[in-house]
């Protein structure tokens, strides 16, 4: 599922071998799994040139990243007014945000991506002490 806000992209920086910070540029939707709730399965891409490097080494071959979360399923309802049945509200990657992108042993599978608004993104980048990756 997608993450929200800095407090969660630096919870999860120092814990991941790669972490970036850049706009989505291109989300492909694959085929989602036939569990319930689904499996929603990905490929995104990021805008390169705006990249920001926050932990790790991401080569410009890096291209295509692979992202699943849990797809919309059926969750019950626990109000009493509202009996019954409901569906899960998942956001999904949206084209031109930026979200902080986290990488594990797999290069090419994001483990954890985290939707950022730009005040949040200057803030992650002053509190991990960078500066702007020359690529």
């Amino acid at each position: 599922m997608v993450l929200h806000g800095k407090d969660k992209a630096l919870e999860q920086i120092p814990k991941s071998s790669i972490a970036f910070m850049s706009k989505i540029t291109k989300v492909q939707r694959g085929i989602s799994s036939v569990t319930m709730p689904p499996k929603d399965h990905y490929t995104i891409q990021f805008d390169h040139k705006d990249m920001r490097t926050l932990r790790g080494r991401v080569y410009d071959t890096m291209i295509d990243f692979e992202y699943s979360q849990l797809g919309e399923g059926i969750v019950s309802a626990t109000n009493d007014i509202y009996r019954g049945i409901r569906k899960a509200q998942v956001q999904i990657p949206t084209i031109g945000h930026l979200y902080v992108a986290c990488l594990n042993e797999n290069t090419k599978e994001i483990t954890y991506l985290i939707a950022v608004n730009r005040f949040e993104a200057d803030d992650i980048v002053r509190r991990l002490n960078l500066t702007q990756d020359p690529n």
